[in-house]
């Protein structure tokens, strides 16, 4: 049975392949350094690169071919559940910024979905519920302003009443979290999105879906359009 130091190796060398793939560093098509190349630049034996390149070839991320080595597969095209679930559990912000564009649509199709069950299965309860998040995104300082808004939208995917709607959107909770944190580190981003929280509870408030979906898409897209520009500089630095 593996120690628990090689066992900490291991993930450490699949969180820094992973790393690299998902925000772009590495591409499909791009041939992975020799493992002895790897092992000397990170400080690890050979067997935990070795394990570690096959464990990302299972999840989908590498493909291995005998005698010419590994290389970054398509692993948006070839994408298995394990694969989604390594996506969804990712902890950073910079991602790939076609990956980015592809699953903030996502969020939006699914938060535009919610926003109006909300209006239309909207109670006492559900209302005051929003109004208590709207509220406390208000009064939290600029540290604890990411974190009560992510409960503000994950509070609109509760009240939908949709079940699986909630689920997938919880999925995301580490890669969401963290595109707030890093979006809202802009002081003028987070003072020019807060109106808008307040706005958007008052439409759900009357079931008015149609105003409702109107904020809810101007808050994302201000999210999306900043942090893709975000994503262009990080790969123009790197």
């Amino acid at each position: 049975m593996p120690s628990t130091n090689e066992k900490n190796r291991k993930a450490y060398f699949i969180n820094t392949i992973k790393r690299r793939i998902l925000s772009g560093e590495l591409k499909p098509g791009d041939r992975i350094p020799p493992e002895r190349e790897l092992a000397s630049e990170l400080g690890l034996s050979r067997g935990s690169v070795n394990q570690g390149m096959l464990d990302l070839a299972r999840m989908g991320f590498l493909r291995i071919v005998p005698r010419k080595g590994a290389f970054v597969a398509e692993y948006v095209k070839s994408a298995t559940p394990e694969t989604l679930a390594s996506i969804m559990s990712y902890d950073s912000a910079l991602l790939d910024r076609s990956l980015f564009k592809d699953l903030m649509d996502l969020r939006i199709l699914i938060e535009r979905e919610c926003t109006r069950l909300a209006c239309a299965n909207l109670t006492p309860g559900s209302l005051a519920l929003l109004q208590s998040h709207t509220d406390a995104i208000y009064a939290a300082d600029d540290e604890k302003a990411p974190e009560a808004v992510y409960l503000y939208h994950k509070c609109l995917t509760e009240i939908s009443q949709n079940a699986a709607y909630s689920m997938v959107f919880q999925s995301f909770e580490k890669m969401i979290r963290n595109l707030i944190q890093e979006h809202y580190r802009n002081r003028e981003e987070l003072a020019t999105s807060l109106p808008k929280f307040q706005i958007l509870t008052a439409a759900i408030s009357r079931r008015d879906a149609y105003a409702a979906d109107m904020v809810l898409l101007s808050l994302l897209g201000q999210a999306s359009d900043y942090l893709e520009k975000h994503l262009e500089q990080y790969s123009v630095d790197f």
